[in-house]
């Protein structure tokens, strides 16, 4: 085995998650459980608890805004930290390790095959749906739809200032949809313009109440869709439900790099950029999830039905 730096590891994806370089909040959660496997193979017995804690703080901080790699990272935290109050060897801690990040993986890729099976079936032939941002579930959904035979145009809007909307366009377009992108303050615009039949946005988080945190922009859909009475719905698994937010906590929204939206900004202009923001229960029609369409206030009682142990765990890691 070729000797490698395992921080190393941990550093270069927590910063490609960090820099957006690794977008999503599925594959962002997927290439952090890898990349803790990684890790395992190189760290060294001597001082391998000291690594360990280093490189699951360095993974919590790449984004503070994606439970579903938080409750990846508990899960897998709840595993060594019983391992290691037993006293187990490196080895055992080592291997258990390996086996609980990819039990999670599979978890959320089973739970995103699920919702693709069902929200599918939620695009209306001969529709036009509206979308924002970047979701890997609603383009698979999207692209389920047109291999099972429906018709349908999709108006997606750009996502400034990292431009997210472009790979949703770009994605579906090759899969041969039909596209009309649109700058994100054209929302308005479209809507009156074309009518929609949906409109259907992921999420990176849903709070314990059902309230949705999505990329910023995704409110303005909400509120776009409730003045032309369009149904909403969000694409996500469960495993994005920030249980923190059950005991009194919020989900951060995370502040990004001002020099993202205008890198040589003037002296005495502040640029903000926060890279999220809510979407309430009473703009949502439905999240579609692999528990089913459900409400949002639906969404703990779901989670801790289909994620008992997960649910169990949150309750001792408030990370």
């Amino acid at each position: 085995m070729t000797k490698k730096d395992p921080l190393e590891i941990i550093r270069e994806i927590s910063q490609k998650i960090s820099k957006l370089e690794i977008r999503g909040a599925t594959k962002i959660t997927i290439e952090a459980l890898k990349a803790l496997r990684e890790f395992v193979k190189y760290a060294p017995k001597e001082n391998f608890h000291e690594l360990f804690k280093d490189a699951i703080n360095m993974l919590l901080k790449s984004r503070p805004t994606e439970p579903a790699m938080q409750n990846g990272i508990k899960y897998v935290l709840y595993t060594y930290n019983n391992l290691a109050k037993k006293n187990a060897s490196i080895d055992e801690i080592k291997e258990a390790i390996e086996i609980t990040s990819m039990k999670y993986i599979s978890m959320i890729k089973h739970a995103i095959e699920k919702i693709v099976e069902i929200g599918w079936k939620r695009i209306p032939d001969d529709g036009t749906i509206m979308t924002h941002c970047h979701s890997s579930t609603v383009v698979r959904i999207l692209i389920e739809a047109k291999q099972r035979g429906k018709s349908f145009v999709v108006i997606s809007s750009e996502t400034r200032p990292m431009y997210q909307g472009r790979i949703t366009s770009r994605e579906l377009a090759k899969s041969g949809i039909k596209v009309y992108h649109i700058v994100d303050s054209a929302m308005r615009w479209a809507a009156r313009h074309f009518k929609p039949d949906l409109a259907l946005v992921g999420a990176d988080a849903i709070t314990s109440t059902g309230v949705i945190i999505n990329k910023v922009g995704s409110r303005l859909l909400a509120l776009t869709a409730k003045e032309f009475d369009i149904p909403l719905y969000v694409a996500a698994t469960l495993l994005k439900l920030d249980p923190r937010t059950a005991f009194g906590e919020y989900t951060p929204i995370e502040m990004r790099d001002p020099s993202e939206v205008w890198p040589d900004a003037p002296e005495n202009v502040i640029v903000l950029n926060p890279a999220f923001e809510t979407v309430s229960p009473e703009y949502i029609d439905g999240i579609i999830t692999e528990f089913g369409i459900i409400p949002p206030s639906e969404v703990l009682r779901a989670f801790k039905e289909l994620y008992k142990e997960i649910w169990q765990i949150s309750k001792e890691y408030r990370i």
